[in-house]
């Protein structure tokens, strides 16, 4: 009498829905489907439509976009009792669930599992499962349609950028196109359909709340489902609690007959504490977290069990008032300090998120998350306009100490939110709280992206400017409501960014500076630069960002030999920023050499994508105290595209996850220039007082010192201080033949590898450099039990920005990203690393002939 799951994995079929209209389909005959999947990837497969990420194939599937679609499937039953359901884990979108030819419900949201009783309508033996599925394009166009001929708060007349079809539908947003992937609504059954059978009872969801201390109290709730026969049935539940598999907690509690939830409470001795990534004490590690164990019985025979961990921790979002009454804090405090929120923004990590769901093992989100973590990122923040990640994303944050700002779904529009969109609202915003909320690594719920900034600015034009912030109710009240009542212990914020009169205040609430990609100068730098960055002094950077080329591996899988240089179409066309293409490049060429090849494109937009945000977080970083966060745009693509991720669709590093892997170190050496002196600052995001040498050279690139000069620095717990200014007016008239180099040196083990920094008096591309004399040597080496290469790079002179790829292979994929690129190689001194033998480099000869090096 145990509860069962059964996965309806087919086979499936699909075939086009009567283009008459209504149900059932066309004429037209079955072809083979696969579920979780989408209609895109089903046609590709039947080889009715093309790859739409190569070239510019996206535009000729756009009529796939405008169809219904029927998937249908067979499977059979032993025996039929009360209890019975099927449940759909994601229907995308607009669904009609039929079962042997009866109608079982309707569905109208991609975000939320759908579940339907299906006792009276199945059959021993065959039944058939048909879904039909609606064009979220046109059935969104018929809605705002209708919006606006009813008389309701509209757009003076549409707009499709803010006020359109996508707004109507409860979808993931980016799927209509946005200003880094394509434009491809699609539809599918894109998660698993289960059949479940509870001939008793069932578990539903749970959350629990910890009070902290030397011994942790746990107060778990979790709902009960009682079905057919179980209505009277003496039930019991059972928690238990483990650490590194040694029960630590457990207790039973009788659930009382007509009760449809259980609460139990368990004490933990000596609580292990959840902290975040780099933010944990010296000898703790950071994502601690404890297994919990559910099991339903009956008559002493579990019916039902859910496994599930948890972590013991505190999350504070600060808001408080400056001393003069100017401005107001906005930081986290993680189970009471202060953290400086060290991140990124993730996006859907495919066009079509089945794929991010059914890979066998573990998944490219998981190496994601783990790829984050190395490099020092503590926060990531899920994005508005795409989708409440999977258990996967959420479970490999709590294991790695990620901190997670959750978005609604709600991007860069206006929305409904009266009458029956309220509802929907409040539906979905339910589902979704009731199962991420359990979830360590979860800091924040936010209403929405962009929207209360677009109103501010009439994103939508002067001339049809809205009548009020459509989607406001959502924000202000719906969202709040639903968050304050099943998760009081996460804070809410209304939307990103928020704070103060201007959405985008420096001095209230978290701020989006997008100025400089749009060319808007700030004081004295001029407009469209990166240095602009400088200028800001906000209290919490929560987007920005600078646009690059995805790698040549990422390159190779969407375009035809012909395609291969900076101006072709397909290399136009996999740039969405919408900034003008020859826009795109000069923002490169004011920094670095024009591109004359696609590498040479990879190369110099990559590196001048890292020298922007590089400028931005170490201006951040050394406002520590004023600034406590900056989550770049943005970790990750969803296809083959120039755009401001730091790894590709390839998962392929691009020379901003390097440059990460230094700007969010613990400890951060940074310069910055005051007139003719650069004054060396120390970031201490230690919990510990540091103290060490800073030692400044001015250097040539042929290795001639020139000038020295060393001081003692004393850096407070989580805080940061200069230790130094250094005049370099002298050296203007050689600014083209020399470096400036930093270096860090406590004068104890600080746990990371020595800080550092390098900084140039002129453009990269006015450098006078000699040829960099690169040479490498490879031999087989063994680290860590894994059979690998070990490879030494030396420079016989200066190698500015030395990028070392291999030929073929995407360094993500491989394991290799943990080791350095991109960096500065002065002139005699090597560069060592570890390779992980693999298929296809099994010898020395074949790392030799992959290698390919190249600097400035």
């Amino acid at each position: 009498m145990h509860t069962t799951t059964t996965i309806l994995s087919g086979p499936w079929r699909f075939k086009e829905a009567n283009p008459r209209g209504g149900y059932p389909t066309s004429d037209l005959t079955w072809m083979p489907a696969t579920v979780p999947g989408h209609v895109h990837l089903d046609l590709m497969k039947q080889g009715v439509i093309g790859d739409p990420f190569y070239r510019m194939q996206e535009r000729g599937c756009a009529w796939v976009d405008e169809i219904d679609w029927v998937y249908e499937t067979e499977f059979e039953v032993a025996d039929v009792h009360p209890g019975m359901s099927i449940r759909f884990g994601g229907l995308d979108t607009i669904a009609e669930i039929h079962l042997n030819s009866a109608l079982v419900g309707c569905t109208d949201n991609m975000f939320i599992p759908h579940e339907f009783g299906v006792s009276d309508l199945l059959r021993q033996g065959t039944n058939t499962l048909a879904v039909l599925l609606r064009s979220g394009l046109r059935v969104g166009q018929e809605r705002i349609d209708t919006w606006m001929e009813q008389g309701r708060d509209s757009l003076p007349k549409q707009d499709f950028a803010r006020w359109s079809p996508r707004s109507f539908v409860r979808k993931a947003q980016y799927m209509y196109g946005w200003d880094w992937g394509p434009e491809l609504v699609s539809c599918g059954i894109w998660q698993e359909v289960e059949l479940i059978d509870a001939p008793i009872a069932r578990l539903g969801d749970w959350h629990y709340s910890a009070t902290l201390g030397s011994t942790a109290r746990v107060d778990f709730s979790m709902s009960v489902l009682r079905v057919g026969g179980g209505s009277a049935a003496p039930l019991a539940l059972r928690v238990e609690v483990s650490q590194r598999d040694a029960i630590v907690a457990s207790a039973s509690t009788a659930v009382l007959a007509g009760s449809s939830e259980v609460s139990q409470s368990i004490e933990i001795p000596e609580p292990v504490l959840w902290w975040p990534n780099g933010a944990a004490p010296r000898d703790e590690l950071a994502g601690e977290l404890y297994d919990v164990r559910f099991e339903l019985t009956s008559d002493g025979h579990t019916i039902d069990s859910l496994d599930s961990r948890i972590g013991l921790r505190t999350i504070e979002l600060v808001r408080e008032p400056d001393a003069d009454g100017k401005g107001e804090s906005f930081l986290f405090h993680v189970n009471g300090e202060p953290i400086f929120a060290k991140g990124a923004n993730w996006i859907p990590d495919d066009s079509f998120p089945a794929r991010c769901l059914v890979e066998p093992g573990r998944t490219k989100v998981e190496d994601q998350i783990e790829m984050a973590a190395r490099a020092g990122h503590n926060m990531l923040r899920i994005w508005g306009g795409g989708l409440y990640e999977s258990e996967a994303f959420y479970s490999a944050c709590d294991e790695r100490g990620i901190l997670v700002w959750q978005d609604f779904p709600y991007g860069c529009g206006y929305y409904p939110d009266t009458h029956e969109y309220a509802e929907f609202a409040r539906i979905e915003a339910e589902a979704a709280v009731k199962r991420i909320r359990n979830h360590a690594s979860l800091a924040l719920w936010c209403g929405n992206n962009e929207n209360q900034e677009m109103y501010h600015y009439c994103w939508e034009g002067k001339a049809n400017k809205a009548p009020r912030l459509l989607g406001e109710k959502l924000y202000m009240e719906v969202l709040p409501e639903v968050v304050a009542r099943l998760d009081p212990k996460t804070a809410y914020w209304p939307g990103s960014p928020y704070g103060g009169g201007d959405p985008c205040s420096e001095d209230f609430g978290d701020k989006h500076n997008w100025n400089v990609w749009h060319s808007k100068g700030v004081g004295d730098f001029p407009p469209g630069d990166w240095p602009n960055y400088l200028a800001d002094r906000s209290r919490f950077v929560s987007e920005f960002g600078f646009a690059a080329s995805c790698g040549l591996n990422a390159w190779d899988a969407c375009l035809a030999p012909e395609d291969r240089h900076p101006e072709s179409l397909a290399v136009r066309w996999h740039d969405k920023t919408r900034k003008g293409y020859d826009k795109y490049l000069d923002y490169i060429r004011l920094h670095f050499p024009s591109p004359q090849s696609l590498e040479d494109l990879v190369y110099y937009s990559q590196i001048n994508q890292a020298e922007a945000l590089r400028c931005g977080i170490e201006n951040w970083r050394r406002l520590k105290g004023r600034c406590w966060g900056a989550l770049y745009w943005q970790f990750n693509d969803c296809w083959p595209v120039q755009s401001w991720s730091a790894i590709d669709s390839d998962v392929d590093p691009k020379a901003l996850y390097y440059a990460s892997r230094r700007f969010y170190s613990p400890v951060l050496l940074s310069f910055a220039k005051a007139g003719s002196a650069i004054d060396a600052m120390v970031t201490n995001d230690l919990r510990e007082p540091l103290q060490g040498d800073v030692r400044v050279t001015v250097e040539t690139f042929d290795g001639q010192l020139l000038k020295e000069e060393v001081f003692e620095a004393r850096i407070d717990g989580n805080g940061a201080a200069t230790a130094g200014s250094v005049d370099v007016g002298t050296f203007q008239v050689h600014r083209r033949d020399l470096f400036i180099r930093g270096v860090f040196e406590p004068y104890w083990d600080i746990g990371q590898p020595p800080v550092s920094n390098t900084i140039f008096l002129c453009e990269p591309k006015d450098l006078r450099l000699m040829n960099a004399g690169l040479t490498s040597a490879v031999v087989e080496q063994e680290q860590n039990g894994q059979e690998g290469f070990s490879v030494r790079i030396t420079a016989a002179r200066f190698a500015a920005y030395l990028w070392w790829r291999l030929d073929g292979y995407s360094l993500g994929a491989l394991g290799a990203y943990d080791q350095p690129n991109f960096e500065h190689l002065p002139a005699g001194e090597t560069l060592d690393l570890w390779l992980p033998r693999t298929d296809g480099m099994t010898c020395v000869g074949d790392v030799q002939s992959r290698l390919r090096l190249r600097s400035l």
